[in-house]
């Protein structure tokens, strides 16, 4: 079982970062499935994952709120495009919910649009 501890402030390295963006493309993968190509390769895993989130409410609750943004704005830029007025707008509050996660746990948001 995977773990992510948001409780833990240490710096991150290159490996832990990369470590750190696979598995949110992981997750991702299990919210939106194999039609996500489009936008990331996030079929590198076909395995069932089980996985835990341990940390303060808030962070926890910034962590899946982003997240689910993130998914969100997957799911528009492959049903409307990249300057579809719902993906922008969707992009926006993602925007202010990977800071805000940023902002809550010192730990970069690891997707670049």
């Amino acid at each position: 079982m995977f773990t992510i501890n948001l409780t833990t402030r240490s710096t991150l390295n290159e490996s832990l970062m990369r470590a750190w963006g696979e598995w949110n493309k992981t997750i991702l993968k299990y919210i939106y499935g194999k039609d996500t190509d489009v936008v990331a390769n996030l079929n590198e895993i076909d395995e069932k994952i089980e996985f835990k989130i341990t940390g303060n409410l808030e962070d926890v609750k910034a962590y899946a709120q982003a997240l689910k943004l993130e998914a969100d704005y997957l799911r528009s830029y492959i049903d409307n495009g990249k300057n579809h007025k719902t993906t922008l707008n969707i992009k926006e509050h993602l925007k202010s919910a990977s800071e805000e996660f940023v902002n809550r746990t010192g730990l970069p948001w690891p997707f670049k649009d």
